[in-house]
Formats: C-alpha cells, structure tokens, sequence
C-alpha cells in the first residue's frame, strides 16, 4: 500500500502528459488545473446545538424512564396490590398502610409528609396570618381614631428595627468578652 501511494503522482504524469501533448499539438485548450469543477463542500448551517439537545434529551429520558419501567412491571407483576386482611387487636395501622399500590406505599412512607402534619401546618400558618390580620386591623382602628380625636401618637415603647437591636446586643457580647465591664 505504501508503495502504491509512493506511486502515485508518477503515474498521474505518465497518463495524463501524453494526453495533453497530444490535445496540445492538434491546438485545442487544455486545462492545466486539476481541480474539480463544483465545489465539494457545502457549508450549510450548524446543527450541533440541536443535535446535542436531542442526545441529551433520549439519554436523560431513558435513563428515567427505562428503570422506571422495570420498577413497575416488578412491582405490579410480582408484588401486586395490597390484600386486606383482619387488623390484630391494638395494632394501628400507619397512614402508608392504607395505600393499595406498593409503590404508592413506598412513596407515602419515604417521600411525602403525613397528612397529620400537612394539616397542622396549614392551621398554624391560618393561625399566623390570623394574628397578622387582627394586629394590622387593630393598629389602623387606633390610627383613625386619633386622627379623628386629634390626638398624637402615645405609644409607650419606641419603635425600633430589631436588626440594630441585635447587632447591640452582639456589640454588649462582644465587648464584655475582649475588653471587659467598664
């Protein structure tokens, strides 16, 4: 093989010279270069992001869907739904226990919150928002009546931003520890 590339230019002269010669003694034009007649290359525009995106999006995708898959063929195949069976004397089924699916089973004991929590939380933020309303409604009822009484504001604190109250506390901390009571 490598002798057959080594051979190659000198061949190219061998048939292509007396060809020439031959066009050139009978007068007619001869093309000297010897390149193609069209381009070879067509420069078209890029694809690579669109390429890529779509790479991405079929790995990712069966690297989700694929073992999902498995995962729930196992699960309804050979698991299968939940039986109900009797309950013993004291025993108290846990929430992820009423679910028919061992997979929504699952998700229920390990993923999601209890329903008992999810519903006192709500209440405490109910009751917190609750608080909020009645403060505001209670500081915008004394705001009108003094302005109707022409009265001034009595308050008997101060109001201050709670953020300067820590940063003096943290200096009072601070200076006790390093430079001591004065």
């Amino acid at each position: 093989m490598v002798g057959m590339s080594l051979l190659r230019p000198y061949l190219r002269q061998v048939i292509r010279l007396p060809l020439q010669k031959r066009l050139l003694l009978e007068g007619q034009k001869v093309s000297v270069r010897n390149a193609g007649h069209e381009s070879k290359m067509v420069i078209i525009p890029t694809r690579y992001e669109w390429t890529k995106f779509k790479n991405d999006l079929h790995f990712y995708v069966l690297l989700g869907l694929v073992p999902m898959g498995l995962l729930i063929t196992y699960a309804n195949m050979f698991v299968g739904p939940a039986e109900l069976s009797e309950i013993p004397e004291g025993y108290e089924p846990q929430e992820y226990e009423y679910y028919q699916s061992p997979i929504k089973r699952w998700l229920a004991k390990y993923l999601f919150e209890e329903p008992m929590k999810e519903y006192e939380r709500s209440l405490h933020t109910l009751y917190v928002e609750g608080e909020h309303r009645y403060w505001n409604m209670l500081y915008k009822k004394v705001k009108i009546l003094m302005k109707d009484r022409l009265d001034y504001r009595g308050w008997y604190w101060v109001d201050s931003d709670k953020s300067i109250m820590d940063l003096q506390r943290e200096m009072k901390e601070y200076n006790e520890r390093y430079i001591g009571n004065k």
